[in-house]
């Protein structure tokens, strides 16, 4: 039986950046089992452009809820899919990534969950850095390596549910603590070696809001002491990361990376990626 993936895109406020969002997931609906818009009740213009695409999107909503993680939530907690995937409305999905994501799970049926490189981008999908981040394992969590990119993740809607789901009462450090969860689960996880997704980064982004920066660091600390063999700082770790580091270098990921940065830098993405980069 094929398999079959579910994306979820949760949305607030969002119209500036949401058009590109959804298309990216559209324009690969051949390798999507169904793809649902949780918005939060946004009032910038969000619901129009989500009822452009409403053909093409298997069930949305607009309503106040209680933030990013409850959304999320609700659409995995009706998905159907095999595998679970969220794409926030500010980020996208790069061309090719669902059939990429589709071959290799077919072809690695044991994998519980698969990442990818990604790409930073600024708020005119202009091209900041690239990134070659290598797959995870709990192994390498435990020494302190764990970069998993949201946007790229895919894992299984049972290993999610076996888990225990996304913790609603954190806004920003949800997806690390429940990678974490998966971790100890002992999942095994995949990689596919391709720039996969695009991660933006804007003045009103959780990353790089300032009325954020207290909330992510009393998240982290409480992070680090809820699942202290992944995320404390101590020598093993920094141990790790420095391995981790003279591994990117030796394997030549970093300097792939950094010419890929370098030749496409202030580029939009659509001019470097639809050629099949």
């Amino acid at each position: 039986m094929p398999v079959r993936l579910t994306i979820v895109t949760p949305s607030y406020n969002q119209a500036a950046f949401l058009d590109e969002t959804l298309r990216s997931v559209i324009d690969q609906s051949k390798y999507v089992h169904e793809f649902f818009v949780f918005d939060g009740g946004s009032t910038d213009g969000s619901v129009e452009i989500i009822r452009r695409h409403a053909d093409h999107i298997n069930h949305w909503v607009s309503e106040k809820d209680g933030g990013q993680s409850d959304a999320i939530h609700k659409g995995f907690s009706r998905a159907a899919g095999d595998y679970l995937l969220w794409l926030n409305s500010d980020d996208v999905l790069l061309p090719g990534a669902l059939e990429r994501v589709h071959a290799a799970l077919e072809a690695h049926p044991e994998w519980d969950a698969v990442t990818g490189y990604h790409v930073r981008m600024d708020d005119r999908s202009r091209l900041i850095s690239a990134h070659r981040i290598p797959g995870e394992s709990a192994a390498c969590a435990r020494w302190g390596i764990h970069h998993t990119i949201q946007q790229t993740c895919f894992f299984r809607r049972c290993l999610y549910e076996k888990v225990g789901g996304l913790d609603l009462s954190l806004h920003c450090v949800m997806d690390t603590e429940l990678f974490c969860r998966m971790f100890d689960a002992g999942s095994i996880w995949g990689h596919i070696p391709h720039y996969q997704a695009g991660f933006r980064q804007h003045g009103e982004a959780k990353g790089s809001s300032d009325q954020w920066q207290a909330k992510y660091a009393a998240e982290i600390a409480w992070l680090s002491r809820r699942s202290p063999q992944y995320c404390e700082v101590n020598f093993k770790h920094t141990l790790g990361l420095m391995a981790y580091r003279a591994d990117q270098i030796i394997s030549g990921r970093y300097l792939r990376e950094t010419l890929d940065t370098r030749r496409w830098r202030g580029r939009p993405l659509d001019s470097i990626f639809d050629s099949g980069a």
